[in-house]
């Protein structure tokens, strides 16, 4: 930030500020290029972790002001190591590399802190600066506070400024990974998982189950799954992109895994693994005089009968008669799958509506953890 000051005359004593060395010369700097890498990596993740398309320019933007931080920090330890600044009556003393330069109090028009966070003796025709972020915090505040604010409103008003984009910025970036690893809100905008999930209803879909992926980012060839607690299991609930579909997440239910033997009756509407017909409770179809209603409809081909190939799952949605599922797209492979439906936390036209029964149903039967 830009920040001016005016010397004080009525300093009495000379104050000593010495650069940092040492321990505390390494922890800064390894701090400062941790910072700058991860400026670096999170400008990659949110141009991957959201469509934006000048999140790059403005990523890279930040982080050449960063790097020229860095890199002038760098050039001026190595001109000031085992230097320092004075502060009294005569003016300022700059000490670098044995040598001494004095900067006399009656040639001093202003000081000022520059966007490189350096502080900047002028004097009327020269200017000279000196690095006081390599000075403890400390140092530093006791620097700044024996010299006059030329404007304490406007500066006042930059660092709010600056604390409140920093605040806003790092939590933007937290939450981005924390939906890409931990944990993304979803909304159901369709039917075909009724009753288990209804149109309009919001959960949470945890990541940590199957391992994180972390996204195709610049000099990647593909995803990277992280490893995870378990694997897939059938009944988990699960988001997926399906072959062929890279806008759109679908959610449906895990029926096999694979090398699971797959098959639909057609004639009894029953779904059978392993040779052993499922009971599905959850489905919104009941059976009817011995039948249950999972058929292939106009799907074409039984593309999805017999084994399961390896990395590949299986799903249908609870709402067999309306949904796009494996019969439509095929078998899912693993790689796809984004994470477990964990949480049902809303429904607006459930619970805000005129309709108690509705309320009741959300409230008592379907809210909290997905089944």
């Amino acid at each position: 930030m830009l920040q001016y000051f005016r010397f004080d005359p009525s300093i009495s004593e000379e104050k000593e500020f010495r650069i940092i060395t040492g321990r505390e010369a390494f922890r800064f700097f390894s701090v400062r290029i941790l910072k700058l890498l991860l400026l670096f990596y999170s400008t990659l993740f949110l141009a991957v972790a959201i469509p934006f398309k000048w999140t790059y320019f403005i990523g890279g933007f930040l982080f050449m002001i960063f790097l020229a931080r860095v890199a002038n920090d760098l050039l001026k330890y190595y001109q000031y190591r085992r230097g320092g600044i004075t502060v009294g009556p005569r003016g300022f003393e700059f000490r670098k590399s044995g040598r001494s330069f004095l900067y006399e109090a009656e040639n001093v028009t202003f000081c000022e802190m520059n966007l490189l966070g350096s502080f900047v003796v002028r004097e009327k025709y020269a200017r000279s600066a000196f690095p006081v972020n390599l000075l403890t915090k400390e140092d530093k505040a006791a620097l700044l506070d024996l010299l006059s604010d030329m404007a304490p409103k406007r500066s006042r008003f930059f660092r709010k400024t600056y604390e409140i984009f920093d605040a806003i910025l790092v939590a933007f970036i937290l939450a981005m990974h924390i939906r890409q690893y931990i944990v993304q809100a979803y909304f159901i905008p369709t039917g075909s998982m009724e009753d288990t999930l209804q149109v309009g209803d919001h959960l949470l879909v945890e990541k940590i189950t199957y391992g994180p992926v972390i996204p195709r980012m610049l000099g990647m060839s593909r995803e990277i799954r992280l490893w995870g607690l378990r694997g897939i299991q059938r009944g988990d609930i699960v988001i997926f992109k399906p072959p062929g579909e890279d806008e759109r997440d679908f959610i449906k239910r895990c029926i096999a895994i694979a090398g699971d033997i797959f098959h639909i009756n057609e004639e009894d509407g029953y779904v059978y693994v392993n040779g052993r017909r499922l009971e599905e409770p959850y489905l919104k179809c009941p059976s009817i005089a011995g039948k249950n209603c999972t058929d292939y409809r106009s799907f074409g081909k039984r593309t999805i009968e017999g084994k399961v190939p390896p990395g590949h799952i299986l799903v249908l949605g609870d709402n067999r008669t309306n949904s796009q599922d494996s019969r439509y797209f095929g078998y899912v492979p693993v790689e796809r799958v984004r994470g477990k439906a964990l949480v049902l936390y809303w429904n607006t036209s459930h619970i805000l509506g005129q309709s108690a029964e509705k309320r009741r149903d959300f409230l008592f039967l379907r809210f909290g953890l997905i089944r």
